[in-house]
């Protein structure tokens, strides 16, 4: 492995790179207040056939504060990753990563192989659509949390007791379906995350961030979606896949029932997951 810091005027964002030079590349995108180590339980099968970068968006992880957080700024935070490439990549990215991913989907300048989208919220910048997900509930929470740890200035043991502790919709608490090591990766993004993160999402002006993902406009790269169950707090809901495929018809849908929102942090679901990204990465490079 190794750590990059790419940067772009005064903004530095940090990235891991693993595997050989030459080697066909995948970029992984996080989500919201999660962070690049979050794909770490795929790297060690991948790298056997594959270049892996993993990039920390602006404001979460070790990446630099900015002043906003526009979708237009994470689309060029993954583009500054991309041009550091140098040559088409298969682009993972998971909720906002799985935005992003898409939105690099539709431009054939973008520097994009294929792109896999893990349950993404396409549609979350309808206010509809996000008042009717899980999300409104979970992010209130979260952020009321979140800030009152900041403000205690709280230490890591302190958020990983509360993102172990919180309650999850397939029953029990977060710890009885993800890995420790993922816990302990999501207790680290909150703690370091810019608040201001949650700005045009959850905070007003909410839905603004997502207001600017341009829906009917096709994808141009071979796309393949995940999709959540909506039971388990999915963020593209029942008929999104309908709409989507509706203007990409050659796009493919996987349906992961019984899945929560971040298949790759599940104990019951992360080999599948790596398995489908394997094939596609496979597919991709015609491998």
């Amino acid at each position: 492995m190794t750590d990059l810091t790419l940067r772009s005027g005064s903004l530095g964002l940090a990235a891991s790179v693993y595997g050989p030079d030459g080697a066909p590349p995948i970029l992984f995108l996080h989500g919201l207040a999660l962070s690049r180590d979050v794909w770490e339980e795929g790297v060690g099968r991948l790298v056997q056939s594959f270049q892996v970068w993993t990039l920390d968006f602006r404001g979460h992880g070790h990446s630099d504060y900015a002043p906003r957080y526009a979708l237009a700024d994470y689309v060029s935070d993954a583009a500054m990753a991309l041009a550091a490439i140098g040559r088409p990549a298969a682009v993972v990215g998971h909720s906002l990563g799985g935005v992003v991913a898409g939105t690099l989907a539709q431009s054939p300048e973008a520097g994009v192989r294929a792109a896999l989208l893990v349950d993404p919220p396409w549609f979350h910048g309808e206010r509809e659509a996000f008042d009717g997900s899980a999300f409104p509930k979970l992010f209130a929470g979260l952020i009321a949390r979140q800030t009152a740890l900041r403000d205690a200035h709280a230490p890591l043991a302190a958020y990983l007791e509360f993102v172990a502790g919180a309650p999850s919709l397939a029953g029990g608490f977060a710890r009885d379906h993800a890995p420790p090591r993922q816990l302990l990766s999501q207790a680290s993004a909150l703690q370091r995350m810019d608040l201001r993160c949650w700005e045009g999402v959850a905070l007003p002006p909410v839905g603004a961030t997502l207001a600017a993902v341009e829906t009917e406009k096709p994808f141009v790269r071979p796309t393949l979606v995940i999709q959540s169950d909506p039971a388990r707090g999915a963020a593209l809901l029942d008929g999104h896949e309908m709409r989507l495929l509706a203007v990409n018809p050659t796009a493919r849908v996987k349906r992961y029932d019984g899945s929560g929102h971040g298949p790759h942090r599940l104990n019951a679901y992360v080999d599948r997951f790596y398995d489908d990204v394997e094939r596609f990465a496979a597919e991709a490079f015609a491998l």
